[in-house]
């Protein structure tokens, strides 16, 4: 069985570039800070911060390395690097992200051309997108230029930049206060920084006179995500990895025999929920005090009827579901052949395909693509879901990637009878939206959908987030008359 995933690692693709990085004085020259990261008062890992600056332009890159401790498998290291290129004025050039991890290696380019971004997601594809830039756009550099004159010390003050993870443009708003305790003599601004944009995030930094961030202090799943200035040798020291996963996995209220989960179980879910739970054929969601009640089975509502259009969106090619490659649509003519069968049993062809082909030892590292998947054959069950969703479309079957909670009744990481986070791919088979899961084998009424998406990272992150919120007081076995 494959087993479901630690969502830990989410929070590290959006961790690089979510906190404010404001450099020194403009001089011409280089000059770095080295930062240690933790979570909860447990090391992480480190950040390095470079800036170089010539007559021409000023490079400000920040390096995010991360590991993780998962038990049974080794340590798992996530490399993220950012880099930001503007001109001496703080004028925006380009912008780019790299990510790499024994299962991650992908890289974006932003290059900004007047009041237009173009987004170049080195994915084989050669894909680009443009974006109209809102404004004010601020990076790195003109965003300094701003605070140091006082112009963006008026509170609130409110700017636009740009998240890879998202792919989209953030709202920030920042409130910049002197810092005037005695307790820091280093510190002379207090930021307090909150993203508009979807979910709101907010983070605090310690700055010195020249806005270098010397502590960011922000919030990840219910825990303190914490990065402060040290040495290279403080910042680089070897430490013990920890284990975070625990605090993503959700209690039963009790256990759920076999037989509960071949057939209908309705469940209420208190906590705190950034958009309501999707309805779909296999779950209907009715709110209620504090929470929402989710009932889970194969045929549990009739599916509305679906515009062409609508499902049309859903074979559509992507960065992380690249359905056009071609290598995916040699991969269907193998697997499916030229024998005229149902949707549905296309699906569990492909599903019974990327089970076999990927790694059975499940690696939670990075936030892969699906040919990324494709071709290294590791990860998670987000992994298997993004492979499965684009074999699915190059099929011509629409598909999304359902984020969500699954039941394990045997032994998951040292615990049971636990509710952990999860993916897998729902496709419309004719009439109706049909759950396939590649990495447990096979839907259950022990699925519970949270959030339907074409495989976008933000969505997981959203999502992500609230789960440390979530408490399942009931699950009842409804028996059919």
């Amino acid at each position: 069985m494959h087993a479901p995933q630690n969502t830990v690692k989410y929070w590290l693709s959006a961790a690089a570039g979510l906190f404010l990085m404001v450099s020194g004085a403009t001089v011409w020259g280089e000059t770095e800070q080295w930062q240690t990261l933790s979570l909860a008062g447990s090391k992480l890992g480190y950040r390095h911060l470079e800036r170089h600056a010539t007559k021409d332009e000023i490079i400000n890159k920040e390096t995010l390395v991360i590991t993780l401790s998962q038990p049974g498998a080794a340590d798992a290291t996530t490399t993220t690097v950012l880099e930001y290129r503007e001109s001496p004025e703080g004028a925006p050039i380009s912008i780019s992200k790299r990510v790499s991890s024994a299962t991650t290696n992908h890289n974006m380019r932003a290059i900004v051309d007047t009041n237009v971004l173009h987004l170049i997601q080195n994915d084989l594809t050669g894909n680009t997108t443009d974006y109209a830039i809102p404004q004010p756009f601020f990076l790195p550099e003109g965003l300094r230029q701003v605070l140091a004159t006082g112009a963006g010390q008026t509170s609130p003050f409110t700017y636009f930049t740009w998240n890879f993870s998202n792919q989209q443009f953030e709202q920030i708003q920042l409130i910049v206060k002197p810092y005037t305790a005695a307790d820091q003599p280093a510190y002379a601004w207090q930021i307090q920084r909150q993203v508009m944009t979807n979910q709101a995030r907010y983070s605090e930094i310690f700055t010195d006179t020249a806005f270098r961030p010397l502590t960011e202090i922000s919030r990840s799943g219910g825990d303190e995500l914490r990065i402060e200035n040290c040495s290279y040798e403080c910042a680089t020291a070897d430490f013990q990895a920890v284990t975070h996963v625990y605090r993503q996995l959700i209690a039963s209220p009790y256990k759920i025999s076999d037989a509960a989960l071949r057939g209908k179980i309705r469940y209420q879910l208190l906590g705190e929920f950034s958009d309501t739970p999707p309805s779909t054929t296999e779950q209907t969601v009715t709110p209620i005090n504090g929470g929402v009640e989710i009932t889970v089975c194969t045929d549990c509502a009739p599916e509305t009827s679906l515009s062409p259009a609508l499902l049309n969106t859903y074979l559509q090619t992507n960065y992380w579901l690249a359905s056009d490659n071609a290598i995916f649509h040699t991969t269907v003519d193998d697997v499916l052949g030229e024998r005229n069968i149902s949707p549905a049993a296309k699906m569990r062809r492909l599903s019974h395909f990327v089970s076999r082909h990927m790694n059975s030892e499940a690696t939670y590292s990075g936030y892969a693509t699906a040919l990324e998947a494709y071709h290294s054959k590791q990860g998670d069950c987000t992994e298997h879901a993004l492979l499965l969703a684009s074999l699915a479309r190059a099929a011509g079957i629409p598909s999304r990637v359902v984020f969500g909670l699954a039941y394990n009744n045997e032994r998951f990481l040292g615990r049971k009878y636990v509710f952990v986070p999860h993916a897998w791919v729902q496709a419309w088979t004719g009439e109706q939206w049909q759950s396939f899961d590649s990495g447990l084998g096979r839907f259950t009424a022990g699925h519970i959908a949270l959030g339907i998406s074409s495989g976008e990272q933000s969505e997981v992150l959203k999502i992500n987030e609230k789960i440390h919120t979530l408490q399942i007081t009931s699950a009842m076995h409804i028996k059919r008359r």
